[in-house]
């Protein structure tokens, strides 16, 4: 068989264009598999602190993944490309009064929050789906605001009452009522939509180890997290951080300066050591660990310090 110039030319262009998309696929997939750093700018207080914002930015600009993680009562910071938005509710709790009123029933949270706030019972279902219709308009808010690409998910607090199974049911819930609203054209089709493990990283670890999840969290956030004399982060924290190593996902600690640490003592003599912020940035240093959060005390969700920790790699999941 003999070949004419011209569709010699044409077969030698076809497998020019094959090579040049074969490299451009295997510099993508290379590019999505290198290891990325993350930076979590978070208040749920009041507005971001403006150096974390600041800092929020330069990550995102060098090439960190961004996570704006905020409570939508207050003004929310513009937001830019490759900047993730996550909305915050408050979850197992309702505010005393007109929310609280719309639960089958509530009971005393006692403790810091008592005052403004009530405990909800996320496993009847009826209270599970109240919920999740807040998260719907949330994310449906969130959808409007958020750059095409980027991720809108939900920070839902006090879920330390619930074992995996009870995660489970709320979350996949929520996943489902997603899904049902892009259907319906409430939400972009296109839209990635998440969840953030907050605290009670055992019974998210439960969850995730038998399968009961049907999707990843974004992100596992502990907060409390404390470091003791010889280093050694605290067991929830630890398990945090197990978490991020087998399912590579961001582990972020959020401390407080008014946590005790440890305590030393001397001579019959005791003396409580106080997480401090350089104890913060030696967290986010530690192996799975994506960075740590600090704040002046803990009635103040409001970081002023934000350390970066680990990249994150999905090549290096278990």
């Amino acid at each position: 068989m003999r070949w004419s110039y011209a569709a010699f030319m044409s077969c030698s262009l076809a497998a020019l264009g094959i090579g040049v998309l074969l490299i451009y696929s295997l510099t993508a997939t290379a590019e999505a598999e290198k290891p990325r750093k993350q930076y979590w700018a978070t208040s749920l207080t009041s507005r971001v602190d403006d150096r974390i914002l600041e800092g929020l930015y330069d990550a995102v600009a060098h090439g960190a993944i961004g996570w704006l993680d905020v409570d939508p009562k207050y003004p929310i910071p513009p937001v830019s490309p490759g900047i993730n938005l996550i909305l915050y509710h408050v979850g197992g709790n309702c505010y005393i009064e007109a929310d609280c009123d719309r639960f089958p029933s509530s009971a005393p949270a006692g403790g810091r929050w008592g005052n403004t706030e009530r405990r909800i019972d996320l496993d009847d279902p009826a209270t599970r789906k109240i919920v999740i219709e807040d998260l719907i308009t949330m994310v449906q808010n969130g959808d409007k605001l958020a750059p095409s690409g980027s991720i809108v998910g939900i920070h839902l607090d006090n879920v330390d009452r619930l074992g995996a199974q009870g995660l489970a049911h709320v979350f996949n819930d929520f996943l489902k009522a997603i899904e049902a609203a892009k259907q319906q054209d409430l939400i972009s089709s296109s839209r990635e939509v998440g969840y953030v493990a907050k605290n009670n990283p055992q019974a998210f670890r439960q969850a995730l180890d038998e399968g009961l999840l049907n999707a990843l969290p974004l992100y596992q956030i502990n907060e409390n997290a404390t470091l003791s004399q010889d280093g050694a982060l605290d067991r929830k924290s630890r398990v945090a951080q197990s978490i991020g190593r087998r399912y590579c996902i961001p582990v972020f600690l959020k401390t407080f300066g008014s946590d005790v640490a440890y305590t030393i003592e001397e001579d019959d003599n005791e003396s409580n050591v106080y997480v401090s912020k350089d104890m913060t940035i030696r967290m986010a240093r530690l192996p799975n660990i994506s960075g740590a959060a600090w704040s002046i005390d803990e009635g103040s969700y409001h970081p002023t310090l934000f350390a970066e920790g680990s990249a994150l790699a999905p090549s290096s999941c278990l």
